[in-house]
């Protein structure tokens, strides 16, 4: 092989390289702006209007899943590896396991399901954390469940609006995330 074309090759596989982390900065930001803002309007409405939260996730939480996983679907052509696999298997039981175990034998009832759940969501993240090798989304996955923790434990009538300003976080996260790495 003559040293241009070995350049050539070289070069185009660069250019796959930032494409395929462009679609996954894109996917995981996208991620961020619907779960952030899902969970963050959710936990103010928490706290401000508490008969509303209610309705408001019975109706967002299915839908924002379904939109999950329909963008997980529609990316995995470009970004299809083992890392993706595993982490749609994660995410895939960690939902099972909501719909069928905790949803409907064991509604979250009051904080104590709600802790439960952010400590699921957490569990997740720091587990997609520790697959992808990305270590500020295995420390953020263990950073929300020390805030759930301690707003459990120290402060429970802090706990919707502490999880409302982690909704709003994310959501401005991920909104930077799509804007930094949209062309």
């Amino acid at each position: 092989m003559r040293r241009e074309e070995a350049r050539h090759l070289l070069e185009a596989a660069q250019a796959s390289e930032r494409e395929a982390r462009l679609r996954v900065a894109l996917l995981g930001g996208w991620y961020l702006v619907l779960w952030g803002g899902v969970w963050a309007l959710g936990y103010l409405l928490l706290a401000l209007r508490p008969a509303w939260a209610g309705p408001f996730f019975a109706l967002t939480a299915p839908l924002a899943t379904l939109l999950t996983f329909y963008l997980g679907f529609r990316q995995g052509e470009a970004v299809r590896s083992e890392g993706g696999l595993l982490t749609f298997a994660l995410w895939g039981l960690l939902t099972l396991f909501y719909v069928l175990h905790w949803a409907f034998l064991l509604p979250p009832r009051g904080l104590e399901g709600q802790s439960f759940l952010v400590s699921l969501v957490a569990f997740g993240l720091a587990l997609t954390g520790a697959l992808w090798k990305a270590r500020e989304l295995f420390l953020g996955g263990l950073g929300l469940f020390l805030l759930a923790l301690l707003l459990y434990r120290l402060f429970p009538e802090g706990w919707p609006w502490g999880m409302a300003l982690v909704g709003l976080f994310a959501l401005l996260l991920g909104a930077r995330l799509v804007w930094r790495w949209t062309p």
